[in-house]
């Protein structure tokens, strides 16, 4: 009979020197995933030897403690359905040792078994332990309502006349979390109850906010924000509160407590990002520039930083990957710059965004992706589409040369994929892979041609009007490979999808854009007939574009055909300019299309005060 306490002491020891290994690698005296690995491995093999033997009173404090061990370094090396079976041998091993046999599969039976059996004896602190791993595995797998009937059979506090939900059950809860100073533990039985408590209330602010419920979302968010926890936790409880007031049309209270996320943790990159989101709504693109560039930074810093530490337990295994998803989300490094970049940009940061996209560049490069076949259908765009944005960004910083490089690199990688000609039907309804095919190839011809059309503005910029008609031409060509049989296209449902208007709209607009370029060098060179042909070409393509009218009025005025050119003034300055929505790369700015229309302006105001 002297062999069970001798074996006792004997595990004891051996699972007290695994914890210790783990206590003093957790002060960081050697890489993390490696050791975490060993103790794994070590209480693994500890728990299969007492399991080796008949369940017995004796070992039960012993037995239970190691699984509570076991489980906790198994997190990283296991999932959740293997711990979970795992813990239902040991539930059921305590109650074999108990004289209590329960023959079910259902570990919410299961564990009434255990409570009812236990619930009043001195394994109580082992039993709740045991029960924290549930709660964890559970909490794991979003499997809330059994998460509630767990701790609603625990919770014989419970007042009769409070509501019945998880909130109310964690805050009640009562769990004994005495530790047994002769057998150590990985992770404190109060430390995790802790941090599964408001992991819980996290998680069902979540779920709120997923059914558009946000003002019950904030109260389980401000709930949260008054537990034991740690800094990084805190950071992400502000910014999902930030995000509930963002939804509640609050922006300003949205941005209080991004600030507060930040402040309490300098690395929440999610509360960074929803900053910036909130300032482009707010329509403050200096604050949403400055807000991307510190996010920027932080992802950087981010990623150059070892991950070898981790804690035991950490917010990201409890969540899981949904939810872990949902409460960081936070865009890719090359999403964000790109993002900064094209912001940067659009509101006149030229050489900030010339900077930004040439380290995209670089950076896609770098990770050797295919100039046309990269589609991994996320948010972030083609990379020809990144490429022209690029060649705009230097066409306006005055880098003309290095645009005509960077859009010959679009040109050149589109030349073996762009179709003779596409004939596409409007009443015909293309479906799932017919019309990804033809949407593909528009966008082939349209890159192309806008490629063209960037490096024609940026010869006629360096004052080779010769090289400028020519790569108008060259755009004109490409994008007229597309072909709509319907003349009234636009009223009728293109292929079913707006995707396939959009791009036509698109094509369109850069046919004007590259005929009215060309009709402008031809008015430049004197080349009246043509310039009239290119221009009224051009409007038919984009009606409404009042620099183009202008010339055309200035065509028709050196033409001699005075009445037509007062008629074309009289209609340039009744009308405004229809804003459309076009990629950046076709935007036009005031400064690249102004003509010197001052003369124009005296001819025609002498004339009409003539007549």
């Amino acid at each position: 009979m002297s062999v069970i306490p001798c074996l006792v002491d004997r595990w004891s020891e051996e699972n007290n020197n695994i914890i210790l290994t783990w206590k003093q690698n957790e002060r960081g005296l050697e890489p993390n995933q490696h050791v975490r690995k060993r103790c794994w491995s070590e209480s693994l093999k500890l728990l299969q030897k007492i399991r080796g033997i008949p369940a017995a009173t004796e070992r039960l404090e012993l037995e239970m403690t190691v699984s509570y061990n076991t489980f906790l370094f198994s997190l990283n090396f296991c999932n959740a359905s293997e711990i979970e079976e795992s813990l239902t041998n040991s539930l059921s091993r305590a109650l074999e040792a108990c004289g209590s046999q329960v023959s079910c599969s259902d570990p919410v039976q299961l564990w009434e078994a255990v409570l009812q059996t236990l619930g009043s004896s001195v394994y109580v602190p082992c039993v709740h332990k045991l029960l924290l791993i549930q709660w964890m595995l559970w909490l794991m797998q979003c499997q809330s309502e059994r998460v509630l009937t767990l701790l609603m059979q625990t919770n014989h506090k419970r007042e009769h006349s409070a509501p019945v939900n998880l909130q109310t059950e964690t805050r009640n809860l009562a769990l004994s979390t005495e530790e047994d100073s002769s057998l150590k533990v990985a992770m404190a039985a109060k430390d995790l109850k802790d941090l599964l408590h408001i992991c819980t209330v996290m998680c069902e602010g979540v779920e709120q906010m997923k059914m558009e419920r946000y003002s019950e979302a904030l109260e389980a968010f401000q709930e949260a924000q008054g537990l034991p926890s740690p800094r990084s936790l805190l950071g992400q409880i502000h910014t999902l509160t930030g995000q509930s007031f963002a939804k509640l049309g609050q922006p300003h209270c949205a941005l209080h407590f991004y600030r507060k996320a930040v402040e309490v943790d300098g690395a929440c990159l999610s509360a960074l990002y929803q900053s910036a989101l909130v300032f482009r709504q707010l329509g403050n693109p200096k604050a949403e520039i400055e807000a991307l560039h510190l996010l920027y930074s932080a992802v950087q810093l981010q990623s150059d930083k070892s991950s070898s530490i981790a804690s035991l337990v950490s917010p990201a295994v409890l969540f899981g990957g949904a939810q872990m998803t949902f409460i960081s989300r936070v865009p890719s490094p090359s999403r964000i710059l790109h993002t900064l970049a094209h912001t940067c940009v659009f509101n006149g940061s030229i050489s900030d965004g010339v900077e930004y996209y040439l380290d995209l560049l670089a950076s896609l490069q770098s990770d050797g992706k295919d100039l046309i076949l990269t589609g991994d259908g996320t948010s972030f765009p083609r990379i020809p589409v990144v490429y022209l944005e690029a060649g705009f960004a230097l066409l306006k910083a005055k880098r003309y040369c290095d645009a005509l490089v960077v859009c010959e690199e679009v040109i050149t990688s589109t030349l073996d994929f762009i179709p003779e000609r596409l004939l596409l039907d409007a009443d015909e309804k293309l479906k799932g892979a017919d019309s990804d095919v033809v949407l593909e190839n528009v966008d082939l011809v349209l890159w192309a041609g806008a490629a063209h059309l960037l490096q024609a503005q940026a010869h006629w910029k360096l004052k080779d009007t010769k090289e400028a008609i020519t790569n108008f031409t060259r755009a004109i060509n490409q994008l007229v490979k597309v072909f709509i049989k319907q003349k009234d296209w636009k009223q009728k449902h293109f292929g079913n999808t707006e995707a396939m208007i959009e791009r036509m709209v698109t094509v369109e607009a850069a046919k004007g854009q590259a005929l009215a370029g060309r009709g402008l060098c031809f008015l430049e060179g004197g080349q009246l007939k043509e310039a009239l042909r290119d221009l009224n070409l051009s409007l038919q393509m984009t009606p409404g574009c009042k620099n183009t009218e202008m010339w055309l009025t200035e065509v028709l005025w050196r033409l001699d055909r005075r009445e037509e050119a007062s008629a074309h003034w009289r209609e340039v300055h009744s009308t405004e300019d229809a804003p459309k929505k076009l990629p950046l790369y076709l935007q036009l700015w005031p400064d690249d299309t102004a003509f010197d229309l001052s003369d124009l302006k005296k001819k025609m105001e002498g004339y009409i005060q003539a007549k």
